[in-house]
């Protein structure tokens, strides 16, 4: 058999059975190097010492990826997280804080001794409601009694009587209720005389006033509350409503004929 015949015959060979090409190629390696020489130019193949500047090349851009990820690092570590925020406080409640000013005018634990507790001031608390408690009861009374006198005086019979409320129409509850009646002229006048008036007490004398008009089927023709001192910080708008609800308040003596 020729060599031209036989080498046609083994490439027919390894074209049917290419797992003997692979067999060869493991066995000895450097055939691909060999077979890619005569593919391309030797000059474009890599030799060993371009294969150990490529992995020098690539050793040193790790070290600048692994520096520049932890520069990336620490930028993180410096902005805000989600859960840095949700901890922030918006202006509305920042206003709540207390400023340098506040602060400044707090006062020292030993200067603070000096002031008054709980304690005392419960203390100091119940003794005044005591006193009041008795000296408005003594008051109120002392004042009703010289307001009497004054009006008798005057010419003025008062009349007290004493109407039991069973509906409790005028304090919401079964209770006597005391009012003073003047009769001057053929007219019927409720008056209230107390040492201070306050806005609430209002409706109370005219729940009073319709009481005794139902009680004793009367019409009353007027209604005088006498007291030397308004109890409110606007005593106008109390004058003007007991005026609305038919109520004359007399503040001197010196009004009343």
């Amino acid at each position: 058999m020729k060599s031209e015949e036989l080498k046609e015959e083994i490439k027919k060979i390894l074209l049917d059975n290419p797992s003997i090409i692979a067999d060869v190629i493991v066995s000895k390696p450097e055939i691909i190097y060999q077979v890619l020489a005569k593919l391309t130019p030797w000059q474009s193949l890599a030799t060993k010492d371009d294969i150990r500047e490529v992995k020098n090349s690539l050793s040193k851009l790790e070290i600048k990826v692994t520096s520049l990820e932890e520069k990336v690092e620490d930028i993180d570590k410096q902005f805000a997280t989600k859960d840095d925020i949700s901890k922030l406080v918006t202006k509305e409640e920042a206003k709540q804080f207390a400023t340098k000013d506040d602060i400044s005018k707090l006062v020292t634990k030993e200067e603070a001794k000096q002031f008054a507790t709980k304690d005392d001031i419960s203390k100091l608390e119940n003794i005044i409601n005591a006193i009041g408690a008795r000296w408005g009861i003594m008051s109120e009374s002392s004042f009703r009694n010289g307001i009497y006198e004054i009006l008798k005086d005057i010419g003025w019979e008062i009349k007290n009587e004493i109407i039991y409320d069973r509906e409790g129409y005028v304090y919401n509850e079964p209770s006597e209720i005391e009012i003073d009646i003047v009769i001057k002229d053929g007219n019927t006048m409720i008056i209230e005389i107390m040492s201070s008036l306050k806005r609430s007490d209002l409706p109370i004398i005219k729940k009073k006033t319709e009481l005794y008009e139902k009680k004793n089927g009367v019409k009353v023709n007027q209604i005088i509350v006498i007291t030397p001192f308004i109890h409110d910080k606007y005593q106008d708008q109390v004058i003007a409503m007991a005026n609305s609800m038919g109520i004359k308040i007399i503040t001197s003596l010196d009004n009343i004929k």
